[in-house]
């Protein structure tokens, strides 16, 4: 039996015939071994490719992290800032209405040194939006709207009583003249005084002060 049945190798040195053998072996397995390299290499790019998919999804995480913590961050100053100008809006607002009631008082006891009828009524005729609250606490520009005040509206006020004769800050009746009746003033008069005054006249007290 030959050892080779491959015609093509026929009258061919039997050394030779294994010599070719065995390259073509060599080949099969070089053929095989790239085969498994070439799968590696499948493989490794497959891995390569999977690893960048997935550092460009944390990175694509890390991006919308930073942009909700940043629009988080900038809402959260937004409403920080909203905050404190509402406070500081408030503050005011409370400074503003408590000097002007402050205003108001003074006023009101301006008109009452003033001799004013109605100093509640003589206040709100009174035009005070020049009138301030100065930084050292001290009320400026009252005297002047005051004096305007007396001289434009004179009717709204009596003379003051002379020194002496007035308690607090209310003037008392000027003295009767003796056998003279003295005009019975309501505005002034106590409420023991109205209800005697009503029982001479015979009416309900409340027409006099009404």
């Amino acid at each position: 039996m030959a050892e080779n049945s491959n015609p093509a190798d026929a009258g061919i040195d039997p050394n030779t015939v294994r010599e070719l053998q065995r390259a073509r072996a060599d080949l099969v397995s070089v053929r095989e071994e790239l085969k498994r390299a070439r799968e590696d290499g499948d493989a490794i790019r497959s891995e390569r490719d999977a690893a960048i998919k997935a550092r460009d999804g944390f990175k694509g995480q890390l991006a919308q992290q930073k942009g909700d913590f940043e629009a988080k961050l900038a809402e959260a100053q937004k409403e920080t800032e909203t905050a404190q100008s509402e406070a500081k809006s408030a503050l005011e607002q409370s400074k503003t209405q408590a000097d002007a009631a402050v205003i108001r008082a003074e006023a009101k006891a301006a008109a009452t040194r003033l001799g004013a009828v109605a100093p509640e009524d003589v206040v709100k005729l009174l035009d005070l939006s020049a009138v301030k609250m100065g930084e050292d606490g001290q009320i400026e520009g009252l005297d002047d709207v005051m004096a305007a005040a007396k001289e434009a509206r004179g009717y709204l006020f009596t003379v003051p009583a002379k020194p002496g004769t007035a308690t607090g800050t209310t003037a008392a009746p000027n003295a009767p003249n003796p056998g003279k009746p003295v005009p019975f003033d309501a505005r002034k008069a106590t409420p023991e005084e109205t209800a005697a005054k009503a029982r001479e006249l015979g009416i309900n007290p409340k027409f006099l002060t009404s």
